[in-house]
Formats: C-alpha cells, sequence, structure tokens
C-alpha cells in the first residue's frame, strides 16, 4: 500500500512541489508544461510470475548375469534414455487492481502510454527447450570374488551443445578394478585377526558436464524486443542478436585417477578407508574476451583447464563395546588443492579482490586477492600501493586489467582441509551423540562496512571504537577516520579510499574454523513402564544443532566464516533446539 500511495503522491492530495519531485508521477512528453499526473489513481500492482516446466523421459534397459562354475562371475548392462524438459516463465504487471474490492481492475489508459513511451512490457512469456538422448553400456567381470574389473561407457548429445558433431556428441567411459585381498587363502594366515580384510581399489575415467545452464550460445542467439520510440503512436517490433553463435561449444570434461583401500583390523573393531584421487579439468566454461568482432566483446566460450588432487580418509573405530555400554567413534578427514592451469580470459582487480573469489591462472579456484595496505596517514585516511607501486590515498584503478603484480595473493576461499568427528556413547537405554565439523586453509573477505560517507541510518560494527582520531594515531590503530566534510572536499574521489580499504589486506581473516555441529541425548524407555499402556517402543530425544564456534579468527569479530554473501560472511547460523518424542504402536 505504502508503494501505491507513492504512486499518488503529489496528485491526491494535491501538491504542486511534491509533484514536481516525485519520479513516479507520469509527465506527457507532448505536454511537457503540464503537471505530472498519476498512472494509479485507484488501487493497486499486481505482480505475478508463473513458473511452469514439462519433462518426458524414456528409459529402456537390458541387463544380462551369468557365471561358469560360481568361478567367472560376469554382469552386463546398457540401455539407451531420453529426456526433453519445456520451461516457462511468465510474468505480469497489472494496475490498479482494487483488493478491498473484490480485485476489480481500476486502470488508466496513461499506464499503457507511460509503458510505450518508457519501451518496458506489461507481460512478458519466455520459453526454452532442453533436449537429451544417451546411450550406454556397463559389463562386469569377477574372478572367484577376488578380483573384479569393470568397464562403463555413455555416448550422449544435447542440444544445448554446438552443432559439430565433435561439440555435441561425446563419448564418456570409466574403467575399475578392485582386489579383496581378504580372500585369498593365505590372508588369514599372514596377518590373523590383526587384519580383518583388505581391498585395494582403482579407476580412471573420463566424465563430462554440459556446462552452466545460463550458457546457451551454441547456437546464434536471437531475441526479439520492441525498439524505443519518441512517442507512443510510432511502435514496431524487431529482432536482436542477444549471443553469436559457437557451433564448436563442448562439454566441460575431465579425466580423473582414482586408487584407494579399505582395512579392517582387529576383527572390524577399527575400519579405514583411504582413497586419492587427481583430477584433469578442460573445456571449462567462462567468458572470453575478444577485439569484438561481430559485435561483441565478451563471450561464453570453452576457455579454461584446471588440475585438482587430495586425499580423502575415514576411520571407523569401536573403542569400547560391552553388554551395556559401548562406544564409537567416527573421524573424517579430507584434503584438496587445485590450480588452473590454462584460462583464456581476464580478470580486473575489482573481480580479484571481490569476497567470493576469482579466476586467475596459475592459482587457485576462485582464488583471493587484495590490494596492499600501507597503514594510515596524519589525518587517518588509509593509504594503498597501487599499480605503479605508488604510496596512494585514492589513486586506485578498480578497472586495471593487466598490472595485476601489485595484488597480494590471499589463497582460495574455498577451504582446502574439511571434515567431521563424531562420538556416540550408549549406556543402556541413554545415547548420546557428541557431532564436530572442521574446516581449514580458506581465506574470507571481511564484511565491506566502511564509506566515506554515513547516514544516521549505518549501523556500525563495534571495530569503529578502535578508529583513528587524534593524529598521532596511525601509529596505534589501522582502522580510518570517519571522514570530515573537509577531507571530502579536498580528495574528489574519496570513496575509492574507503572502497579500496574494504578491499585490502587489512580485511581478510582465516577461514578456518572448528564447530560444535551436533549435540543429542536419546532415552529409549523401558518397554516395562510401557507395555500396559499398549505402547511397543517410545524415544525422547532432545537435540541441539550449531551450538557455538570452537575455534576461528578473532578478526571475524562474530561473523560466521562458513557462509558467504556477495560482501564478505553472513551472520552466524542460527542455534535450533528440537525435543522429540517417537512412539510406536
Amino acid at each position: 500500500s505504502n508503494q501505491a500511495e507513492a504512486y499518488r503522491a503529489g496528485v491526491i492530495p494535491e501538491d504542486a512541489t511534491i509533484a514536481e519531485n516525485n519520479p513516479l508521477l507520469y509527465t506527457d512528453p507532448s505536454d511537457p508544461d503540464q503537471l505530472p499526473v498519476t498512472i494509479l489513481p485507484e488501487g493497486g500492482i499486481y505482480n505475478r510470475s508463473d513458473y511452469t516446466m514439462r519433462g518426458v523421459d524414456f528409459r529402456s534397459t537390458v541387463t544380462y548375469n551369468t557365471s561358469i562354475d560360481d568361478i567367472h562371475i560376469m554382469n552386463f548392462f546398457g540401455g539407451l534414455e531420453t529426456g526433453s524438459i519445456d520451461r516457462g516463465k511468465t510474468w505480469f504487471c497489472g494496475w490498479g487492481y482494487q483488493y478491498d474490492n473484490g480485485g476489480t481492475p481500476f486502470y488508466d489508459p496513461k499506464a499503457f502510454k507511460q509503458g510505450k513511451e518508457e519501451n518496458t512490457n506489461y507481460y512478458t512469456n519466455e520459453l526454452t527447450y532442453s533436449r537429451n538422448v544417451a546411450f550406454f553400456a556397463s559389463g562386469t567381470y569377477s574372478y572367484k570374488g577376488k578380483y573384479t574389473l569393470n568397464g562403463t561407457g555413455r555416448y550422449e548429445g544435447s542440444n544445448k551443445l554446438g552443432r559439430s558433431r565433435s561439440a555435441r556428441w561425446l563419448p564418456t567411459w570409466n574403467v575399475s578394478g578392485a582386489w579383496l585381498a581378504h580372500e585369498e587363502s593365505w590372508f588369514k594366515d599372514i596377518f590373523g585377526s590383526t587384519l580383518s580384510y583388505a581391498t585395494l581399489k582403482s579407476s580412471y575415467s573420463l566424465t563430462a558436464d554440459s556446462g552452466p545452464s545460463f550458457v546457451t550460445n551454441s547456437q546464434v542467439v536471437y531475441k526479439s524486443n520492441t525498439p524505443w520510440r519518441p512517442t507512443a503512436e510510432v511502435s514496431e517490433s524487431g529482432i536482436v542478436i542477444e549471443d553469436l553463435e559457437n557451433r564448436d561449444l563442448t562439454y566441460e570434461k575431465k579425466h580423473e585417477f582414482n586408487v584407494g583401500t579399505d582395512l579392517g583390523f582387529l576383527d572390524n573393531k577399527i575400519n579405514v578407508e583411504a582413497n586419492y584421487y587427481t583430477r584433469q579439468n578442460f573445456d571449462l566454461i567462462g567468458l572470453i574476451y575478444t577485439p569484438g568482432e561481430g559485435g561483441q566483446i565478451a563471450k561464453y566460450a570453452n576457455v579454461a583447464s584446471m588440475q585438482s588432487q587430495g586425499v580423502e580418509l575415514t576411520i571407523s573405530t569401536k573403542n569400547i563395546k560391552t553388554k551395556e555400554f559401548s562406544w564409537n567413534t567416527d573421524f573424517i578427514f579430507s584434503n584438496a588443492i587445485n590450480r588452473i592451469t590454462e584460462l583464456d580470459s581476464r580478470s580486473n582487480v575489482i573481480q580479484l579482490v571481490s569476497g567470493s573469489g576469482y579466476a586467475l591462472q596459475g592459482y587457485p579456484v576462485r582464488a583471493l586477492f587484495s590490494i596492499p595496505f600501507a597503514g594510515l596517514n596524519d589525518e587517518g585516511l588509509p593509504t594503498f600501493t597501487n599499480q605503479d607501486g605508488v604510496h596512494t590515498v585514492t589513486d586506485i584503478n578498480f578497472q586495471e586489467f593487466e598490472k595485476l603484480g601489485f595484488l597480494k595473493s590471499e589463497g582460495p576461499t574455498d577451504p582446502t582441509i574439511t571434515g567431521s568427528l563424531g562420538n556416540t556413547l550408549s549406556w543402556k537405554g541413554l545415547m548420546l551423540n557428541v557431532f564436530v565439523t572442521y574446516s581449514f586453509g580458506n581465506k574470507v573477505r571481511l564484511d565491506p562496512v566502511f564509506a566515506a560517507h554515513y547516514s544516521d541510518l549505518t549501523s556500525m560494527p563495534t571495530e569503529f571504537k578502535n578508529r583513528w582520531v587524534l593524529p598521532g594515531e596511525e601509529a596505534l590503530t589501522t582502522i580510518p577516520v570517519i571522514a570530515s566534510k573537509r577531507q571530502s572536499q579536498r580528495y574528489s574521489s574519496l570513496s575509492y579510499a574507503y572502497n579500496a580499504y574494504n578491499y585490502s589486506t587489512e580485511r581478510v581473516a582465516d577461514g578456518g574454523f572448528v564447530r560444535l555441529k551436533e549435540l543429542s541425548l536419546s532415552y529409549d524407555i523401558p518397554k516395562t513402564l510401557i507395555q500396559p499402556l499398549n505402547i511397543s517402543s517410545m524415544q525422547l530425544k532432545l537435540q541441539a544443532t550449531n551450538l557455538f564456534l570452537l575455534y576461528s579468527d578473532k578478526k571475524l569479530n562474530g561473523q560466521d566464516p562458513e557462509f558467504f554473501n556477495s560482501g564478505g560472511v553472513s551472520t552466524p547460523v542460527p542455534k535450533q533446539f528440537t525435543l522429540t518424542l517417537r512412539m510406536g504402536i
């Protein structure tokens, strides 16, 4: 209702001063001397968006299994599948919807006249069509249950990719094998009960993905529109080229090698799973900048390659097991690193220093960079080392594409080490679960709270208490001064200085943390107490999640390192407490 009243302010009630300064009122270009009028004399604005999806899938498979004397075991599987998805998005804007009058529209013709003159739509209807087809087959051979070899192949095509056969159609495959060493006759003779079981496995594959859903320029993309004309009486429809054709746009591909082992010790009281992988990603899709032939400076293409490797370790232990008490522990550790090896694209300063991270050849995916902070000057203003190696307050070119060497590499915004530690203790009917998660190896950008100008509506964090106030305090603090009007007049681009401070080396924190993710206590009520009530089982459980951080960087000042937003990190995740009663009858 407030927005609807804004479309009438200055007209109802009549006030020429407000009317002349209200941008939501309409001035007829054929009569510029007339006072602005409203296009919404009654009712409100009815906005509606409808999304539809219709999908049709067909899948046909065949399976064949056989064995020879239970020694040679073979399984074969094959088939084909097709899929089509039609998506629609319809948007509508109705003027003069009377919510208190049964929804009867009271529309003014000037609303349509203004829309035509401003070249805006009052409804849209967008349709997209996806078509996919694939043929696949796999086979498995096992010898005496000790040695297993598996092969998988898939040949698929999509209308999203380029017209050329090599781009639209792609064969993918996987070859894997496993050795169950504990099935060997000599295994128990050598290891006894110390090593319960042992499996060695490995695989090598080529997999692919069709890329981001919004990249559809494998064929030329035409978009119909209505060219702007100065008056509503002169109107026509037109077609523009939104994206040039890239007939070689193809799948994002990945070669991956895995090797791992599964081990069990002391009659499976200790179970260990360890894996190592290395990946070669290529033909990754991203923006490429060109001299502009054809009318596009930037367009999407297969522009990047990447290397990555990592280890994954899982340890499960049964620490204590008695008739009434048990204690189990599960530990998970994962370490992953990556590096962009090829990138036919470019990034500017503001993209590289943003909190979400960006791509630069030779660095990790979504790497974070910072503008070197050089301390405060004698006025309390932040200074920096700029793209020319000069100490400055405001001479920072955020759109610089070439001189990027002055930026400091902070590291990846994605953690390189992740994992968890869980302990479950049970005694009679009581069960206690303590689950801790951890993450290390990444950097986060602190919230961009500093600016050259503030208002009475600005909410400031507590670190402003330590800002520069008096000359000489530049040796004691790195928090800049709240700029005076005189400083704003002296430095014509003072906002550049505070923006650079938000994206400087001073505003980076370590993203590592240890979180108490879950703490729960449950109790199974004895059956002797509930059987007279004709209840077979009853459990009472109290569960708490996201209680608090056991460890995080003090520079975060309460900001949660696990969840990002556009400018840094978000507010802490909420604590949640749940009381559950389960009954079986």
